[in-house]
C-alpha cells in the first residue's frame, strides 16, 4: 500500500515536471518578445584620433596662468568647517581700488558701446534717406514707364488695326479687277494700286 502511493506520488511529480518543462518550453520569455532591432546598442571604437594634450591651445592657455592665492586665504577646498577657522580680513582699500577700477572698465566699455550704437544709428539714418531717395526715383520711373506701355499698347491696337485693312484691301482688289475687266475697254479704270506714284514709276 505504502509502495503504492509512493509510486503514485513519483508520478504525479513526474507528471508535474514535464508539464512544468512544457509549459516553459512552449512561453517564451518577455525579454525575448520585447527585444527589438532599436533596443540593441552595438559598442566599436571610434575613428577620431586621440588629441594631442600638448599641442592642445586651451592646454597652453591654462598653462601660461600664473599660481596665485585665493582672496580668502584661509578657505581651502579641503576644510569643511570655516566658522572654526580664523580668516584673513580682506584690505579694504585694496578692494575698493579693485571695485573702482571695474567701475571704470565698466564706463570704458558703455562709452564704446554707446559710441558704436551712435554711429549704427546715424549710419541707419542714412541709409534711410538713401532707401526712400532710391524708392522716389522708382515710382517716378515706374509711372514713366507705365505711360510708355500704354503708347505701346495703343500703337499695337493701331497696328492690328492696319493688319485688318490690308487684309481687307488684299480680298477687294481681286475683285475690283475682276469687275473692272467685266467692263467694256472704254468704260475700264486703270490698275488700282497701293503702291506711292513714284515706286510704280521706277517700276
Amino acid at each position: 500500500m505504502g509502495a503504492e502511493q509512493s509510486g503514485d506520488a513519483e508520478h504525479k511529480h513526474s507528471d508535474y515536471s514535464s508539464s512544468e518543462n512544457i509549459v516553459v518550453a512552449v512561453v517564451p520569455s518577455p525579454a525575448k518578445q520585447k527585444a527589438k532591432m532599436d533596443d540593441i546598442v552595438v559598442v566599436t571604437q571610434g575613428t577620431q584620433p586621440m588629441r594631442n594634450i600638448h599641442n592642445d591651445p586651451d592646454v597652453i592657455k591654462l598653462q601660461e596662468i600664473p599660481t596665485f592665492q585665493p582672496l580668502l586665504k584661509g578657505v581651502l577646498s579641503g576644510q569643511t568647517s570655516p566658522s572654526s577657522v580664523c580668516l584673513e580680513r580682506l584690505d579694504a582699500a585694496q578692494v575698493l581700488q579693485l571695485c573702482v577700477r571695474y567701475q571704470d572698465h565698466l564706463h570704458q566699455c558703455a562709452e564704446a558701446v554707446a559710441f558704436d550704437q551712435n554711429a549704427l544709428v546715424k549710419r541707419i539714418k542714412e541709409m534711410d534717406l538713401s532707401v526712400e531717395t532710391l524708392f522716389s526715383i522708382m515710382q517716378e520711373r515706374q509711372k514713366r514707364y507705365a505711360k510708355y506701355a500704354e503708347q505701346i499698347q495703343k500703337v499695337n491696337e493701331m497696328s492690328m488695326i492696319l493688319r485688318r485693312i490690308q487684309m481687307g484691301i488684299d480680298q477687294t482688289v481681286p475683285l475690283m479687277e475682276r469687275l473692272n475687266n467685266m467692263l467694256p475697254e472704254s468704260e475700264r479704270l486703270e490698275p488700282f494700286t497701293m503702291r506711292p506714284d513714284g515706286d510704280s514709276a521706277t517700276k
